[in-house]
């Protein structure tokens, strides 16, 4: 359900190769389109490799919340 890649191991390519698979796996299976869902305001990266893998933003949530 969630996928990662721990901080030891980020800047080696292993989060794009693990993109890449799982497109080719699910365009095995007939998927023509996938998504996910990222805190936009994330400071790892993510967001920049999701693009640099070809994906794009295509709809922002904005949650709320209040500490009782």
């Amino acid at each position: 359900h969630v996928l990662g890649v721990r901080p030891p191991w980020r800047k080696r390519g292993l989060g794009t190769a693990l993109l890449r698979h799982s497109f080719r796996d699910f365009a095995s299976r007939g998927a023509t389109r996938v998504g996910l869902g990222v805190d936009g305001e994330n400071t790892t990266g993510a967001v920049r490799l999701y693009e640099k893998v070809g994906m794009r933003a295509v709809r922002r949530n904005d949650t709320y919340e209040k500490t009782l």
